[in-house]
């Protein structure tokens, strides 16, 4: 059998699979996540292969009604969690406030019966831009012990402060990093270092992330760190890129892109490593 063979079938297996896991009937799925008023049912043998927060459940009281309520998350985040543990990624889509418009649609209601459309779920959660979904995401992953999101969340988030870097909406993301992740988590913290080396003289003379400093004890101690360790700290970094749809993973993502040409053309043909951070 051919290569081009072999990742034929391995791609209909794949789509097959998603297929019987996405049946609307509900009568494959075992567990529901729930927040605020929206509702998921999933299946929990995907869920617990990712997480050892899942596999445990059957000693708490989540265990015996095979219901999670999410308390503290958003519907949009959460939404994209479900996207994760089905297909090990999640989309970069944005939403625009109480207008409930998105950039595009997830598509976590595939996985399971979703109670609550996206947009519904999007008018309730205003979400500042894709800094803030990255560090959403990864507070999440760390919430429920889901460490390879951590690391899929942590480079999305890297990619995009070099791409879509804005010092407000930076601003307001340190804040809820600081605020949300434990002071000896230090990975998506450190991942601020080059922005903030890079920035330096912008930020600096804005007033809201002054603020952010003054009122933030333990990012201002990392910050004078970044800002006068002589290291060189905004040295390119390395990603995987989708050559289809230019999408970015870590540099060691071993999966497949999940947009629709890299599902067809299989795991050595759409990514290229590109460097980022100059």
């Amino acid at each position: 059998m051919s290569t081009s063979d072999e990742t034929g079938l391995i791609s209909k297996a794949k789509d097959s699979f998603l297929q019987l896991l996405s049946e609307k009937s509900g009568d494959f799925t075992d567990l529901t996540i729930t927040c605020d008023k929206s509702e998921w049912r999933v299946h929990r043998i995907v869920a617990c292969s990712h997480s050892e927060y899942f596999r445990r459940l059957e000693n708490f009281q989540e265990g015996q009604t095979k219901k999670i309520d999410m308390e503290g998350q958003t519907p949009a985040v959460i939404a994209k969690l479900v996207d994760y543990l089905y297909k090990c990624d999640y989309d970069d889509c944005v939403y625009h406030g109480d207008s409930g418009q998105v950039e595009h649609q997830t598509e976590s209601e595939e996985h399971g019966d979703v109670n609550t459309s996206q947009d519904e779920a999007a008018s309730r959660d205003s979400t500042p831009g894709k800094l803030a979904l990255h560090a959403r995401m990864y507070v999440v992953g760390d919430m429920y012990c889901i460490d390879q999101l951590k690391l899929l969340a942590k480079a999305k988030f890297s990619a995009a402060l070099v791409k879509d870097w804005d010092k407000e909406d930076l601003s307001d993301v340190i804040r809820f990093i600081y605020d949300n992740t434990r002071t000896d988590d230090r990975e998506i913290r450190e991942s601020l270092v080059p922005t903030l080396v890079r920035h330096k003289e912008t930020l600096r003379a804005d007033d809201i992330f002054m603020n952010v400093v003054e009122t933030h004890g333990e990012f201002a101690k990392d910050l004078i760190n970044a800002w006068t360790d002589p290291t060189p700290e905004d040295s390119p970094k390395e990603f995987l890129q989708c050559t289809l749809c230019t999408c970015l993973y870590p540099i060691d993502y071993n999966e497949y892109c999940n947009c629709d040409g890299s599902s067809y053309y299989g795991r050595d043909s759409p990514f290229t490593t590109v460097r980022m951070g100059m």
